[in-house]
């Protein structure tokens, strides 16, 4: 009886460590992964996931599921990419979008109350999308690809996950329409044809939701738009009367006046007061271009959560926590999306190989209204001397010697420049020390110097450190 027991214990000991053996691996890699989400820095954005892909382009989003900052704002980005004349056939999503053409040529069709509206539109131009209505992309250009980057409300979607649902509402077997939901016979009597006719329509794409264009098709649906009308030219004396018309209108972000410009860089945004529509998305969208080395100072935004893609160059994104710790210090290149909580301190510093260009969206219509850290611009300059120097414990004077020192203001010189020496050194000459390893000599006007021990700045040497043992150092 024992020896059965014992034997049925062993069994059921070597039936739990196979099922561990089996399932061990996908568990382990499961709690990995987590760990992985975990210890990615929330700040910079995952990989986007791909909804739709085919050989004519891909449309592929990040939402709130993936990102708790995108999920606290109830916002998601989407990227859609046409190859040349390829169209996005037509639909409707379940949320309102605001649409950047990042480069390319692009013609938007859109069903209005008054019918069709047909936008062509070109890279820089920022154009909304409201929830429902009907519409189409086709990329008019016979080379470039084209690529549009959008932010959508989830707050509107039907989707838990904080995604947008498309409704096609033409097509066939890939992708199939909203039109095949209904009983055939229904959409017979609807369409006043037969049910053969109805499956004819329903059944013959299968090339899915993005597709190419033959040379006539593309011929047809690229025929210049007609710009000339009475109503133009009297848009054009009287553009009051006509708000209502050019909130159906692009604009143009990068031919705007530019916001801010310097010898360092620009920036450039536009909000609800400027172009009406971003108002009903309650967002905004800015770019942002450092030359080689420049900066964009530390500043937060009081207004605004910041979402942005980079689209040019290499740089640094910087963000600190309120309690003045890190929260990020990280390279980023083309196709990095990167974001920063309202009020979060931040600093964007490019790289001395080339300029810095990112572009993005801001989850207010406001006009944002930056708070800066340094420079001309400063906060702290602002702040009376007292109050500063209680506040630093440094005496003011030397405060207004370090805090007033940058000329610049928002986007400053950075690091293509040599830091200003504090006063003049003259060299020593025919001087020689002996020097233990770890030390070294500083370069200093006086007859008689002791070593001095350093870990990074080496100042003034004509040699390297030393490693190990004794070694001479000679100036």
């Amino acid at each position: 009886m024992k020896i059965s027991m014992t034997f049925s214990s062993i069994g059921l000991i070597l039936c739990v460590l196979l099922f561990l053996v089996d399932n061990g691996g996908s568990l382990l890699q499961e709690n990995s992964n987590v760990h992985r989400h975990r210890a990615r820095n929330p700040f910079i954005l995952s990989e986007p996931l791909r909804l739709v892909k085919t050989e004519a382009g891909t449309v592929e989003i990040i939402s709130g599921e993936q990102e708790d900052l995108l999920q606290v704002h109830q916002i998601g980005l989407n990227f859609v990419t046409l190859e040349p004349q390829a169209l996005l056939l037509p639909q409707y999503i379940d949320t309102s979008c605001v649409l950047y053409v990042q480069q390319g040529k692009v013609r938007l069709g859109w069903v209005r109350d008054d019918g069709l509206s047909q936008q062509d539109m070109e890279t820089g131009d920022v154009m909304i999308i409201p929830g429902g209505n009907v519409f189409y992309l086709f990329n008019t250009d016979v080379a470039q690809r084209l690529r549009i980057f959008g932010l959508f409300d989830t707050s509107e979607s039907l989707d838990k996950r904080g995604r947008f649902q498309s409704f096609y509402v033409a097509g066939g077997f890939d992708p199939p329409t909203v039109l095949s939901g209904f009983d055939s016979d229904v959409l017979a009597a609807a369409l006043k044809v037969s049910r053969e006719e109805v499956t004819e329509i329903l059944s013959a794409q299968s090339k899915g939701p993005i597709v190419y264009t033959t040379r006539r098709q593309s011929e047809m649906m690229s025929r210049s738009l007609s710009s000339w009308s009475w109503m133009n030219i009297v848009r054009d004396y009287v553009p009051n009367m006509f708000q209502k018309a050019a909130d159906y209108r692009p604009y143009n972000l990068l031919k705007k006046h530019r916001g801010f410009r310097n010898k360092n860089g620009w920036t450039i945004a536009v909000d609800g007061k400027e172009y009406r529509p971003l108002k009903k998305a309650d967002a905004g969208v800015f770019a942002v271009s450092l030359k080689p080395g420049a900066v964009l100072a530390p500043h937060w935004n009081p207004r605004a959560t910041e979402i942005a893609v980079v689209t040019n160059g290499t740089g640094t994104i910087q963000i600190s926590y309120p309690n003045g710790s890190s929260a990020l210090d990280q390279r980023v290149d083309v196709g990095t999306i990167f974001v920063v909580p309202r009020y979060y301190p931040m600093c964007q510093i490019a790289s001395r190989d080339g300029p810095f260009e990112f572009v993005g969206f801001s989850t207010s219509s406001r006009p944002n209204q930056p708070q800066f850290l340094a420079g001309a611009t400063s906060v702290l300059r602002a702040l009376d001397d007292d109050t500063l120097a209680v506040a630093f414990d440094v005496p003011s004077d030397r405060l207004r010697t370090i805090l007033d020192g940058q000329e610049d203001a928002v986007i400053l010189p950075g690091f293509t420049e040599e830091p200003r020496a504090a006063s003049k050194v003259t060299p020593l000459v025919g001087y020689t020390q002996y020097i233990q390893p770890g030390h070294a000599i500083l370069a200093m006007p006086r007859a008689e110097q002791a070593p001095y021990n350093v870990t990074t700045q080496w100042l003034g040497f004509k040699h390297a450190p030393c490693c190990d043992g004794l070694c001479t150092f000679s100036m």
